[in-house]
């Protein structure tokens, strides 16, 4: 069947409405950013008006108000009926963002983290995620198969919160996700643990702040070597511009390592990447940036980054592909600065810590 139009749930219905969207806002003026297709930006009486893009919901800000509802007028010329909101607080894609307060705003999803309480049956609290013993595969029955897709279910559900507003959680989930094939008790066990805990701190969301003065990318990554049952290191890192989250993520590395250094290695070359690309989008966007600030807590790591090749025996086994973040560093893309361990926040998000240790390292991570 030939359409003459898109259709609502055909395939390729999404790309021609992007198409439609950008002639629009091209027409207005607006140009996407190199990085990242949708974000439109446009300078209108010497300030920046942005549009973020997802699907046909569109965040508008610019300092300038009047810019903001030229915007709208110019939009719902072209589209007739648009649904605006305005004001402090904005609920967008499931999540709560609040600018009441000058200089930050705080991001969470109280609601959704409420029904899921609800809708599990959540009873008890947890002080932490997880237990030290998070990475541990025991032999444990299996569930059954209604069992089975209920905790898939709900690992899906956890991984939407932690990827967005919860990076606390991450550790624990992550893990969970690589148990959704073949769940067993003990699977069970840790997954009620993470609802206890999340129970118990419904009101938990981000707050983003910027440093004052030139803007950062600041970098922490971290890796906890041979976590796994299959021997494999696990990475974490946290992307900042001050304090609170702006990228999180924590996953299983992808080959084994020998040594807590070539883990560290491993996890800087797979990161910096995304680091690489933040730099570049906030340049995109009109950002004069210095380079990427990349925290480590390994010496040994920082030494083989700054001659760029092996430095031993031990280490001539290592991959090239790894030393790139040497050419980066000479090019002034990056700078690799030691931070003690106590302070890495990336440590959250490669292990399951306990007591004051997580606690504090949540409240620096959350930006609270």
């Amino acid at each position: 069947v030939k359409l003459d139009k898109a259709l609502y749930g055909c395939i390729e219905a999404a790309r021609l409405w992007y198409q439609n969207l950008r002639a629009t806002l091209e027409g207005m003026g607006f140009k996407a950013n190199a990085c990242d297709p949708c974000v439109f930006n446009k300078t209108i009486d010497g300030k920046q008006c942005t549009v973020c893009v997802y699907v046909d919901d569109l965040l508008i800000t610019s300092q300038r108000a009047a810019s903001v509802e030229w915007v709208i007028e110019q939009l719902r010329e072209a589209y007739r009926t648009i649904t605006v909101h305005r004001g402090e607080q904005h609920n967008y894609l499931g999540m709560t963002f609040d600018f009441s307060k000058k200089g930050e705003v705080r991001i969470d999803m109280q609601k959704y983290i409420s029904d899921c309480v609800d809708t599990y049956q959540v009873r008890g609290t947890a002080a932490t995620p997880a237990s030290e013993h998070l990475f541990s595969v025991r032999d444990s029955e299996r569930l059954s198969h209604e069992q089975a897709e209920l905790f898939h279910s709900i690992v899906a559900r956890l991984l939407y919160l932690a990827k967005r507003v919860r990076p606390d959680l991450l550790t624990a989930v992550s893990f969970l996700c690589t148990r959704v094939q073949q769940p067993d008790k003990d699977d069970w066990g840790k997954l009620q643990r993470l609802l206890r805990y999340l129970n118990g701190t419904k009101e938990l969301g981000i707050i983003l702040r910027a440093d004052p003065g030139e803007l950062r990318v600041k970098t922490y990554v971290d890796a906890s070597y041979g976590v796994h049952t299959d021997k494999k290191s696990h990475t974490g890192l946290v992307i900042s511009l001050g304090s609170g989250p702006i990228f999180v993520r924590s996953h299983k590395q992808r080959i084994v390592t020998k040594s807590t250094t070539e883990a560290e290695l491993v996890g800087c070359s797979d990161s910096v990447t995304q680091a690489l690309w933040t730099r570049e989008f906030l340049g995109e966007q009109g950002y004069a940036m210095g380079p990427a600030v990349v925290y480590q807590d390994n010496m040994s790591t920082m030494h083989l980054i700054s001659n760029g090749k092996a430095a031993s025996e031990r280490t001539r086994h290592i991959s090239i592909r790894y030393f790139w973040i040497k050419d980066r560093v000479d090019t002034e893309e990056v700078v690799v600065e030691h931070l003690a361990s106590e302070k890495m926040l990336a440590d959250i998000v490669t292990k399951p810590l306990q007591g004051d240790l997580f606690r504090n390292l949540r409240r620096g991570l959350l930006g609270g």
